[in-house]
């Protein structure tokens, strides 16, 4: 299995802390329901930072300058479907901080904000020598900008072949994942208000390669190495250019 299948996306577990937070930073968060007459529940709202901003990311744990070089790259691939500004240093002063000696994980977005500020809140074990390390790290990235995990899209509807799925996870040797923790990152669906905007996209670099030996029937999707138009198109929705100003 490819690397990118143990990416665990982690979420604050305080719902009404990570609510709070998220709106704090960014009142558009709040979202509306379709048709824009109903106020979003407090499970039902997105965590995107706040439009224009300049996000300080920092590296905590000194990565040698090459392997540092890759993640800059790597997370930069964003940055022409964002109106938003990175901010590269070195140290534990960042609105995202990485470590780069554990598996690979990200807090979603503005949820960062609520980790303690001495803590990572981005883990990127991955190392250079790796094939994908580049597709791994803008995925990561992807979630810190607030993009959840493609195949969690209530439209996807992947056949599972849910027995199997915990018997893998579970059992092996590497990064096993309890139940709780497969049904979070393969089975939970999520609702934003992103979401209700772009439709189901399997070649997003946000969706896990999904083996057919795990599946029902005979359906797959292989690793998604290059940001689709789907994920530009929800990124531009999250962080829209400011239309310039005439006289």
């Amino acid at each position: 299995m490819n690397q990118l299948q143990d990416c665990r996306l982690v979420q604050w577990p305080d719902d009404q802390a990570a609510h709070d937070t998220a709106i704090n930073e960014n009142p558009a968060n709040a979202g509306t329901a379709s048709g824009g007459r109903r106020k979003r529940s407090l499970i039902d709202y997105s965590k995107p930072w706040a439009n224009g901003r300049t996000l300080t990311i920092a590296f905590i744990d000194a990565p040698d300058p090459e392997r540092k070089q890759r993640i800059i790259s790597a997370a930069s691939r964003w940055l022409p479907y964002i109106n938003l500004t990175f901010d590269f240093v070195e140290g534990v002063q960042g609105d995202i901080r990485i470590a780069t000696k554990n598996n690979n994980s990200s807090m979603l977005g503005t949820d960062a904000l609520l980790v303690h500020p001495d803590w990572p809140t981005m883990n990127l074990g991955v190392t250079p020598d790796h094939p994908d390390f580049d597709v791994i790290v803008t995925h990561e990235f992807g979630h810190a900008l607030g993009a959840m995990h493609e195949h969690l899209h209530p439209q996807a509807k992947i056949p599972w072949d849910k027995p199997k799925v915990y018997a893998f996870y579970q059992n092996r040797e590497m990064n096993p994942l309890t139940r709780k923790q497969v049904d979070l990152n393969l089975f939970k669906t999520f609702s934003t208000p992103v979401a209700i905007h772009t439709d189901y996209d399997r070649r997003s670099i946000m969706h896990h390669p999904v083996s057919n030996e795990l599946t029902l029937g005979d359906w797959e999707n292989p690793i998604n190495r290059k940001i689709s138009k789907k994920d530009k198109k929800m990124m531009r929705l999250m962080y829209p250019k400011q239309p310039r100003q005439t006289r």
